[in-house]
């Protein structure tokens, strides 16, 4: 007998329930922490997961099997294993563009028309010296201000 591992095997590791998910996490945490794992390690490992998933579920055969296997049940809603599953539309996208009417275009366009002024405002008030600067506006005399920001500092990793 081979303890060779294989995809799938390694998928089956994964099959828990939400506890298990909760204290598999912690233990990751814990480990992280009693300084037992490089976390730098932990987090490419994490980032790689997330590419397979990523590259899964936009995969086209991969979408239309899981569905197939899914019909196959016979409801559009069962329990397979420790979850729900539910056949249903999601992301429905309407296309107004063949409506034909004309208050809704009007109003398309203005939308358009004002988000890209607030967009040119936005970029320049970040632009804006600190200390504030004067503008006329509607004939009154008033100080802008630079928007405050804010950050998070967080690590970036790119796959290669």
């Amino acid at each position: 007998m081979t303890n060779e591992l294989t995809t799938t095997s390694i998928l089956a590791l994964f099959e828990t329930n939400k506890e298990q998910r909760q204290s598999f996490t912690l233990a990751l945490i814990d480990e992280i922490e009693q300084g037992n794992v490089d976390p730098l390690k932990v987090h490419l490992q994490v980032k790689c997961m997330e590419d397979i998933i990523k590259l899964l579920n936009s995969n086209t055969v991969y979408k239309k099997a899981i569905l197939e296997a899914a019909e196959k049940h016979g409801e559009k809603s069962f329990t397979y294993q420790n979850a729900k599953v539910e056949i249903k539309e999601t992301g429905v996208k309407y296309d107004f563009s063949q409506c034909g009417d004309p208050v809704y275009e009007m109003l398309d366009q203005r939308a358009e028309s004002t988000a890209t002024e607030l967009k040119l405002r936005a970029d320049f008030l970040k632009t804006v010296s600190p200390k504030g600067m004067e503008l006329k506006v509607d004939d009154e005399i008033v100080t802008v201000y630079p928007p405050s920001k804010s950050s998070t500092t967080s690590i970036a990793i790119t796959l290669k």
